[in-house]
């Protein structure tokens, strides 16, 4: 993470030497970061400037985020230092996203600090400490504080600069969009397409050629309102347009990027002819089909960006040029391709396995109309137990033990969690001896005959024994313990221990081992086939290659709303024969259950959702 960053942007890259030279110079920080031009020459500047308000700052380091997403240092203080030990408190601090500090015994103290810009990290300081002194820490961080807004600002000034090139670059797209479209043919708006493309991309010459017959002919240049299409230097574009047309992609003379295995050939030759030092050719590609191509000329070589940026509006353009081609076309014209289209896909003999493929359909269409078979509801379905307990906390306190879990097999009377009594056994020793002086003072005012205090002393007594009978109930409710044999269901205190709990609170649920029901969740499409008494199966999931015969017993006539559908809650239960399978039932268990609904055909059972929802759209919509 902390190697050396190279600049990445052209301006740090072709840094003039005059500036270099004067970094040299400048030994004042605050005047080397006055004088910072590049983003590497601000951080560079920058933390100079705050290592040096920091009397016990041992050394720094910036890390900035790369276009690829890594984080690379692009300042370190001091100079030609090796930071690689910092690599850990960096990285944790870019993991969670905030400040992290590391202070071992006799080592300098790290901390780091995340830069987030917008809620999204795009960097982190580093600084090490020659100090353990908190004062010195909390210097440090105030300081990193004030100073971190010069890199927010370089952050938001990049972010900036980003959102306005793509702002502009819509603002063009939707010019370019608006203009084509409000012409009046496609003639018109192909001229306004590339007079708008050589006035944004600096080109002294735009040509549209449009796609005919497997070929592209010319049929726009920019700047101009004709042009003779017999002249060499034309069909020599219409042949430069073919490349591109041919190969389907972006060709650039000259190329941006080296290893390019695009042909060039009829490009080159007609940048020869032309005079022009760089071209691009960009395919307009609408519906898998190639409607036509730009090509535009101009004395500088296009960049990478602005090659996207033309292959962007060239799949915008594309559907708007072939609308309006296919608006000029005649009715005439249109119907016959449209016809000659259809015609070529059902009669041609091109396709004979697509048209196998379709009878076939039919016939298996026409057996699944025919052949009868079992239609069954299939529903979500869990095990439950025929009765549930809970076990409840008896009074507010503390967990200080829980044995039992989800899934246990508990005895009668068996501990399932024992809460703190240590405050109970101070609070009854609080209160016998609150309960000793009053019936010490009972005893006081009886002999001295003094019925007032007496009858004080004989309350504040009783008082007492009411809350230390109180106390001793709670003593005694201190395990909470299982009321019947049966399985834990729900509740798990093994990583809840020393917490708190309400008095009331549900902290296990039971159900006995030997009663079971099954609980199916039937979608509300399906309830009006599922009736009372009728058998089915139940699949579990740990269990798939067992089916449990199951009978339903009661349909709720309420619905439940779950994960965007209703359902109706359908009680069954399981026969003996169930309850004596090879796995034993717990509660919880869940599966699939279907419920027999008589006989239908194949076709109806796998399509009847889909046409009964056409029938209720049917009538709904009919007036």
């Amino acid at each position: 993470m902390l190697s050396r960053h190279e600049p990445s942007t052209p301006e740090a890259a072709n840094e003039p030497a005059a500036a270099a030279a004067g970094r040299s110079v400048a030994t004042d920080p605050w005047a080397a970061l006055a004088q910072a031009r590049t983003a590497e020459q601000l951080c560079q500047a920058w933390l100079p400037v705050l290592c040096s308000m920091l009397p016990h700052a041992r050394s720094g380091v910036i890390l900035l985020q790369d276009t690829d997403g890594s984080y690379a240092p692009v300042a370190i203080w001091p100079g030609q230092t090796d930071l690689s030990h910092l690599g850990d408190v960096a990285q944790e601090a870019l993991v969670k996203g905030q400040g992290v500090v590391r202070r071992d015994a006799g080592e300098p103290t790290q901390f780091a600090y995340p830069l987030d810009g917008g809620g999204r990290l795009f960097g982190a300081v580093v600084l090490e400490l020659q100090t353990e002194a908190d004062d010195a820490l909390s210097q440090a961080m105030r300081m990193l504080h004030w100073g971190v807004g010069w890199l927010m600002d370089l952050h938001n000034r990049r972010q900036l600069g980003v959102q306005e090139s793509r702002l502009e670059r819509s603002s063009f797209l939707f010019d370019l969009a608006l203009a084509a479209l409000a012409e009046t043919d496609s003639h018109k708006a192909s001229l306004a397409i590339v007079n708008r493309l050589a006035q944004q991309f600096g080109c002294h010459q735009v040509q549209l050629g449009l796609e005919k017959g497997k070929t592209v002919q010319v049929s726009a240049v920019s700047h101009s309102a004709t042009f003779d299409e017999k002249t060499n230097l034309v069909n020599l574009a219409a042949l430069a347009m073919n490349e591109a047309f041919d190969q389907r992609a972006t060709v650039v003379v000259p190329e941006p990027e080296e290893g390019a295995s695009l042909i060039t050939a009829a490009l080159r030759h007609y940048g020869g002819e032309s005079g022009s030092a760089a071209l691009c050719a960009v395919p307009l590609e609408a519906a898998d089909r190639v409607v036509a191509v730009w090509l535009l000329e101009r004395d500088t070589p296009f960049t990478r960006d602005e090659c996207e940026a033309l292959e962007t509006l060239a799949l915008t353009m594309a559907p708007i040029l072939e609308l309006k081609l296919t608006a000029e076309e005649s009715l005439l014209r249109h119907s016959r391709r449209s016809w000659q289209t259809l015609l070529r896909r059902t009669t041609d003999t091109s396709r004979p396995g697509i048209k196998l493929l379709v009878l076939l359909g039919a016939l298996l269409i026409v057996f699944l109309a025919l052949y009868p078979a079992d239609h069954r509801v299939a529903s979500q379905a869990v095990v439950e137990g025929a009765i549930q307990r809970v076990a409840v906390a008896p009074f507010q306190g503390y967990i200080r033990q829980a044995p039992a879990r989800a899934g246990d097999i508990v005895q009668k009377g068996q501990v399932l969690a024992v809460l703190e009594d240590k405050d109970l056994r101070l609070e009854r020793v609080r209160w016998e001896s609150e309960l000793e002086v009053a019936v010490r003072k009972e005893r006081e005012a009886m002999a001295k005959a003094d019925r007032v205090a007496l009858r004080l002393a004989s309350a504040q007594a009783n008082q007492a024994r009411a809350q230390l009978d109180l106390t001793l109930e709670k003593l005694s409710r201190v395990e909470v313990v299982a009321p019947f044999d049966g399985v834990v269901v729900r509740g798990d205190l093994s990583q809840e221990l020393g917490s708190p709990v309400e008095q009331g609170k549900v902290l296990f649920e039971l159900a006995p081992l030997d009663a079971w029901r099954v609980i199916l969740k039937v979608d509300e499409r399906d309830i009006a086939w599922v009736k009372l008494g009728e058998p089915g199966e139940l699949v579990l999931t740990s269990l798939p290659g067992q089916a449990y015969p199951l009978t339903v017993k009661r349909i709720t006539p309420v619905s439940v709303a779950e994960d965007g559908r209703n359902y109706f809650r359908v009680e069954a239960e399981l026969s003996d024969k169930a309850e004596q399978g090879p796995v034993p039932m717990r509660p919880g268990m869940e599966g699939v259950a279907k419920v027999n609904a008589g006989q239908r055909s194949l076709l109806w059972i796998w399509t009847h959702r889909f046409t009964d929802w056409l029938r209720l759209k049917a009538w709904e919509w009919m007036l």
